[in-house]
């Protein structure tokens, strides 16, 4: 069978044999039923064969990532990364860092149950649990260059994605504090001073989806272009609710962008840039699977009470009704930033200086479809409704208020012909409000032992600010001796101020409708503290040319998290302690190679991650939620990473992408009962796996058409617990018919489905709900939809 492809610069054309084709397609079907490695390695040696029989051979498109700083070839970058350019972005359906999920193994994405606008990122089973504006993550999210602090808004869309770049590992040199688990680069395209480009997107798809995306790049002069962009995005969600107020995971989201470039000259370039987005969401209550286990503490009498009210299930339920209403969460992002860059002698001066808003008002219900008697929420209520001195209570939501400011000094140059130099000083200053006043219903239940009319009720109220710096340098020297040897030290210190200011009131009641008592246990304070922390961050690099197309690397690198604050601790003096921070140290080796004339690329890396004075949580006795930090955790972490592209005819593209993890915390001893205690990494799967498979089908008079079929599989994970989540695999399509000439462009059609079994999968758990020791968020159940596009 032969088969003629033309790239660019290029026609080529590949012989294929039918046996290689053959064991091709029996391995595909052995492993999409078994998972198996063995399988993906026999299918590895089944394009080879293909490829070597071949009398020419089409080429693998070379990935440029900034990772490093500079741009450079990702088969040259001496870390574990994954790089998703715009192609992949399209096909796979990513528009988002939620949208990522399972298709890059060693990295887990959930959304927080308080929030569907906040994500928990984890890499290599590193993150944060429980996301507060006192606590900082371990992934470090950068848009562009600029570090986004918080992780409310992360789901918001990048109206012009360029290129996503996930790198694993400890990043603590090159990009600092917080990247103990690695970091994300979001990478958006920059204008172009060449020619005027407009690209149109209209999507549409089951639960009334509707995507509407433009990019209109101008220029404006030889050596000025802007560029704007825009996007509309609405979705129902998949689970009804026949209460009062929206359905659970509606969402609705806006977001438009510009940016700017002047040129003028070889030696000077301006990037400037502004992007607003605005999500409206309506979160997804976590349904209850199993009921609250009694532990001899007051908490008791809510765990029997609640039980009467609630529905369970272990499948997922299409339909949970709200008892008061449920309204939506809202979130607005606001960000500008201004790169200038000089080049001058081989050296270059980059000047990052940014600044971005968020505001944030996030409703909770938590009562997974119970009835108005038990009730999980911060929706108004009336103390003693009944009786001539009753008291209203309005709803509140959240307000999460955020500004950062960062400016970072970049020089980047050689020295001579064999030393790189990148270094820098970057400074960083946030200020942050989370408020939850005025005084606002939390939690209500029938007190059992008196009768259903004798309601216990739970008021809180809380206002925490933040007031964060951080100052740094860094440099990263890169020495090459010999051609094919090279030698990389790198070093960054860190000085982070941290200040906190907490008021919080709690007040308990017992309403019988006509006559209320209360109120008990009334909590009341203020606390103030502030606390600074430093790091230095070492990295070692040993590179190794081996052959034209073979890196060989060994690295030592360090990161650490700062400590800070928990606002889920009640009492003033250990929340005014604080906490301090941990570290990652680790250990990587690795291969990047390219084989059979780039027709093969295979990428390989093994990993030793040692984690000490580790952030841990503890549950104080006889509460539901609340809970003490202390540094007393130490970790390992081991696993493997294998990335294989293969192209074994010139239609035929074949991903396949692994990762091993073994993941160990050192058992501590409980505070509070002094008994030994086991931890474990929520968010770290043993094994996880992702298949992409992209067919060009023969070339067409009128266009051209391909089809692309999406494999991942993730394995189980926190398998000792009620927070375990078993494994699961989602298969997924694409259907492109493209090139189709109109009006002076391009017109391109795609037909799509995710999740294409439907499987039901668990994508977060919560064990403390006084209803609920295991409750659960559901994954997106099967999606479809079609995708129309028009470029000039």
């Amino acid at each position: 069978m032969a088969v003629t492809a033309t790239h660019p610069g290029a026609s080529v054309t590949v012989l294929g044999s039918p046996k290689s084709t053959r064991i091709l397609t029996r391995m595909l079907a052995k492993c999409f039923g078994a998972h198996c490695l063995a399988g993906f390695l026999s299918l590895l040696l089944a394009a080879g064969e293909a490829v070597h029989a071949a009398q020419a051979r089409p080429v693998l498109e070379e990935v440029f990532v900034t990772a490093q700083r500079v741009a450079q070839s990702a088969q040259d970058t001496p870390l574990s990364l994954v790089a998703l350019d715009r192609k992949r972005l399209e096909v796979l359906g990513i528009a988002n860092i939620a949208d990522i999920q399972a298709n890059v193994p060693n990295f887990v994405v959930d959304s927080f149950p308080a929030s569907n606008q906040t994500l928990r990122l984890f890499i290599r089973g590193v993150g944060i649990t429980d996301v507060q504006i006192t606590q900082d993550p371990a992934v470090g999210v950068y848009l562009d260059g600029v570090y986004l602090a918080r992780a409310t808004g992360l789901s918001s869309e990048v109206a012009d994605l360029e290129r996503i770049e996930i790198l694993r590992g400890p990043q603590g040199t090159l990009y600092g504090r917080n990247t103990t688990g690695g970091a994300l680069n979001l990478v958006t395209a920059r204008p172009d001073t060449g020619a005027v480009a407009f690209t149109q997107t209209v999507g549409a798809g089951n639960r009334d989806l509707l995507l509407v995306r433009s990019s209109l790049n101008l220029p404006l002069t030889d050596s000025q272009a802007i560029k704007l962009a825009a996007l509309h995005r609405r979705k129902d969600g998949f689970i009804d609710n026949r209460g009062p107020g929206g359905d659970f995971g509606d969402v609705s989201a806006e977001g438009v962008r510009l940016d700017w470039r002047w040129q003028p000259g070889q030696n000077f370039t301006m990037d400037y840039s502004w992007d607003k987005s605005r999500i409206e969401s309506y979160n997804t209550t976590p349904q209850a699977v199993q009921p609250g286990v009694e532990s001899g503490t007051p908490a008791d009498a809510a765990i029997r009470s609640s039980q009467r009210f609630v529905p369970y299930a272990r499948s997922r339920l299409n339909r949970l009704d709200t008892s008061v209403p449920l309204l939506p969460t809202d979130t607005t992002i606001e960000g500008h930033a201004l790169r200038l860059q000089w080049r001058s002698g081989g050296f270059e001066l980059n000047s990052i200086s940014a600044w971005r808003e968020l505001e944030d008002d996030s409703y909770i219900d938590f009562a997974s479809g119970a009835s108005a008697q038990y009730r999980v929420d911060f929706s108004a209520i009336t103390l003693g409704a009944q009786g001539p001195a009753s008291e209203d209570y309005d709803e509140v939501r959240t307000r999460l208020e955020q500004e950062q400011f960062s400016q970072e000094l970049q020089l980047i140059g050689a020295l001579g012909d064999s030393v790189n130099l990148v270094a820098g000083l970057y400074y960083f200053r946030e200020e942050a409000r989370e408020n939850w006043f005025p005084l606002h219903h939390i939690f209500s239940f029938p007190v059992i032992a008196s009768n259903d009319k004798a309601t216990a009720i739970n008021l809180r109220a809380e206002d925490n600010r933040i007031d964060n710096s951080t100052r740094a340098a860094y440099t990263q020297l890169t020495w090459s001796p010999l051609p094919d040897w090279a030698l990389t030290v790198g070093w960054r210190y860190s000085a982070d101020n941290r200040e906190v200011k907490r008021l919080f009131r709690q007040e308990n009641y017992v309403d019988f409708g006509n006559i209320v008592l209360g109120p008990f246990e009334q909590i009341d304070f203020s606390a103030r503290a502030s606390k600074d922390f430093n790091d230095t961050a070492f990295a070692l690099i040993l590179e190794h040319d081996w052959r034209e197309d073979i890196l060989l690397y060994a690295k030592l690198t360090e990161a650490y998290k700062s400590g800070g604050y928990n606002t889920r601790d009640p009492d003033p003096d250990f929340f005014s302690r604080g906490f301090d921070e941990e570290n990652n140290r680790t250990a990587e080796v690795g291969i990047k190679g390219e084989w059979w004339q780039r027709a093969l690329r295979v990428n390989s890396a093994v990993f030793y991650s040692r984690f000490e004075d580790m952030q841990l949580n503890f549950l104080l006795p006889g509460t539901i939620a609340d809970t003490r930090v202390f540094n007393s955790g130490a970790a390992r972490l081991a696993g493997l990473e294998l990335e294989v592209v293969a192209m074994p005819r010139a239609d035929l593209l074949a991903r396949f992408n692994y990762a091993y993890l073994h993941s160990e915390i050192d058992d501590v001893d409980d505070p509070f009962t002094g008994k030994p205690r086991s931890f474990g990494f929520s968010n770290a799967p043993e094994h996880s796996a992702s298949l992409n498979l992209d067919y060009r089908f023969p070339a067409m008079k009128l266009g051209t058409l391909s089809a692309n079929i999406n494999y991942t599989y993730t394995d189980a994970r926190d398998v000792d617990t009620s927070n375990y989540i078993d494994a699961y695999d989602l298969l997924g399509a694409r259907l492109t018919f493209s090139d189709i000439e109109l009006a002076a462009g391009e017109l391109s059609l795609a037909l799509w489905v995710a999740n294409a079994l439907d499987e039901e999968y668990v994508t977060f758990t919560i064990d403390n709900l006084p209803h609920a020791s295991r409750a659960v968020l559901w994954g997106e159940p099967r999606s479809w939809g079609i995708d129309l596009k028009y470029s000039y």
